[in-house]
This record gives structure tokens, C-alpha cells and sequence, in this order.
């Protein structure tokens, strides 16, 4: 019991000075360029958590999170651009869309199972993308939408300096931890991790995994739809390629499986991986599509010597009897 409370106390420290540097990061550092990688390093770390709801937990492996991305960056830019109406509301409006995209999408893709699920998702997302594309009355098309900064404003998401961005990330990545926390803990989350197990065996339950599935997606897609309006407005300017393409769901996916699916601390450790070494990458390489390609790689090393990700290289997991936690959850509440 004692070995249990230490590793809890290990794991409480760790968690605080993680938490602390993350804090103190835009202070000790003033290269605005560092800073920026570290915005880049919490939407990711959010983004791949979002991900990691459906992706990691339920293993229903989705590739249309740049969907709503696009969803929530495009409606809280056009709101603000035409209407003059604060993207925190557009964020909500774009939360709102990608909800009901969510529920649509997820209704009819669960009843598929493996590969043809992520196909449906492909698919979903470059229906966005081609309508983004093509409705140039609306979204500009491929010349894209432009933020015009006027003066710094938390109303108007717009500002001088790249900390706030940073700080007001961190907020949501707190915010994204705790939710996804919650719902590790809760039946939800066993159903989920059940589904991951066997889902036959969910069915043979009496539960509806379909449905099960469709709630975490829902979540999953409303926080990075929230995220997608704050990236959008840190980025300046987004178009179809930049916020709803499908490298930037293989990205976002990336995230989680390097780091380690279905588990808390995965989408960070794998975006603290990943973020910096496609940044070296781009610098050495002169080339954004390098940062592509060291995805690419590093998901063949991981499937090959670390499926568990790299966060088995720091935790060892206890083995559960899935079937057997879901009938005492479903059994005790």
C-alpha cells in the first residue's frame, strides 16, 4: 500500500513541476520564435488528447479531426471578419456545427468496423476540405481568410505577442486534461477501453457501443473545434490546406499513438516529442513537408519497437480483465 501512495506522491511532484515549467516557459524564455513553438506544442498536445477520447481509448482509429478544426477556425474567422461578432461566440457556434457534423458522421460510420471506419472518416474530411475549397464567396477558397490584428484584445482573440496565445492554451490543455480525466474515470471510460478490448463482448453486455463510441466522438470533436478557433486566430491566417487537410489529422493522430493511446500523459509526451523534432527537422531540411515525412517515420519505429508508445519507455502498465471491469461497473451503478 505504501509503494502505491509513493509512486501517487512521484507522480503528484512530477505532474506540478511539469505544470510549473510549462508556466514559467514564456518568462525564461523572451525568443518569440521558442514561444511560438510552444503554442504550437499545447494545441497539439490538445488537439491529440481530443484524439485520443476516440482514437486511443475506443481504437476507432480516425483520421477527420482536421474537420473540425477547419469547422471551428472557419466559422469563428468568417463571424469575426463579416459580422464583427467575438470568436469566443464564434467558437461556440463552431462548436456547435461540429457536434451535429459529429453526431451525423458517427451515426452511420460506427456500424463499420476497422479500416472501412477510418475510410468513412477520410472521406468526411475531404468533403470539408473540397467545400472549403470551392464555396469562395464564403471561405475565399485557396487565397484564404485573413485576421486582421488591430489592437490587442482578449474579446477579439487578437494580440501583439504570442504569450497570450500561450497562456491561454495552457487554460484549454488544463481544461482538455481534465475532461478527458474525467471521463477515463467514469463508465464512459470503461466502455470505451472495453470496446478497445472486445466490443463483441460490450454487446453481449447489453450495451450499446455504437452509442458509446458517438458520445466520446462528440467530445472529442468539440474540443478540437474549440481549439481549432484559438489556433486560428494565433496562426493570423487559414486556409483549406492549413486547417483541414489530411496531413494535419495524420498529425494531430500522430500525437497520441508516438506518445501512447488511451492513456492521460500519451498526446503531451508525444507532443513535446514531436513538435521540437519537426521544428529541427524544418530548419535542417528547409522544407515544411520534412515535418511530414518525420511523422511518417517516427510512427513506423513506434509500431515497430514502441506500439505502446514512448510513454512505455517510463511507465509500465498493470494488465485489467476489461470484460470483466465493464460488467462490475455496469453491474455496481
Amino acid at each position: 500500500m505504501s509503494v502505491r501512495n509513493n509512486k501517487k506522491t512521484i507522480k503528484r511532484v512530477l505532474t506540478g513541476f511539469a505544470l510549473l515549467v510549462m508556466i514559467l516557459f514564456p518568462l525564461l524564455l523572451k525568443n518569440n520564435y521558442l514561444l511560438s513553438v510552444g503554442v504550437s506544442f499545447l494545441v497539439f498536445a490538445c488537439l491529440g488528447s481530443a484524439w485520443n477520447l476516440i482514437g486511443g481509448y475506443a481504437a476507432q482509429i480516425s483520421w477527420c479531426h482536421a474537420a473540425f478544426v477547419a469547422i471551428g477556425s472557419y466559422t469563428s474567422v468568417i463571424m469575426f471578419n463579416s459580422l464583427r461578432i467575438s470568436p469566443w461566440i464564434g467558437m461556440l457556434a463552431g462548436m456547435a456545427i461540429s457536434a451535429i457534423a459529429a453526431i451525423v458522421i458517427g451515426s452511420i460510420s460506427f456500424r463499420l468496423r476497422g479500416p472501412f471506419f477510418s475510410l468513412s472518416t477520410i472521406a468526411f474530411a475531404e468533403l470539408v476540405r473540397v467545400f472549403l475549397q470551392y464555396k469562395k464567396d464564403l471561405t475565399k477558397g485557396s487565397n484564404g481568410l485573413v485576421v486582421t490584428y488591430k489592437q490587442d484584445s482578449f474579446a477579439n482573440l487578437t494580440f501583439s505577442s504570442d504569450i497570450y496565445y500561450y497562456y491561454i492554451m495552457l487554460a484549454f490543455l488544463i481544461i482538455t486534461l481534465l475532461i478527458v480525466w474525467k471521463v477515463e474515470r467514469s463508465r464512459l471510460g470503461y466502455y470505451l477501453k472495453a470496446i478497445k478490448a472486445d466490443e463483441d463482448a460490450v454487446q453481449s453486455l447489453g450495451i450499446n457501443s455504437n452509442i458509446v463510441k458517438l458520445k466520446a466522438f462528440v467530445i472529442s470533436a468539440l474540443i478540437a473545434s474549440a481549439v481549432g478557433t484559438v489556433y486560428a486566430f494565433f496562426l493570423t491566417y487559414i486556409d483549406p490546406a492549413s486547417v483541414g487537410g489530411i496531413d494535419l489529422s495524420m498529425k494531430i493522430g500522430s500525437m497520441a499513438i508516438v506518445g501512447g493511446m488511451g492513456t492521460l500523459i500519451g498526446p503531451i509526451l508525444g507532443a513535446a516529442f514531436l513538435i521540437p523534432l519537426s521544428e529541427i527537422a524544418n530548419i535542417l531540411l528547409g522544407s515544411s513537408g520534412s515535418g511530414m515525412l518525420l511523422y511518417g517515420l517516427m510512427l513506423i519505429i513506434v509500431f515497430t519497437y514502441r506500439p505502446k508508445g514512448i510513454r512505455s519507455l517510463f511507465f509500465k502498465d498493470h494488465v485489467h480483465n476489461m470484460r470483466a471491469s465493464v460488467h462490475t461497473k455496469k453491474g455496481g451503478e
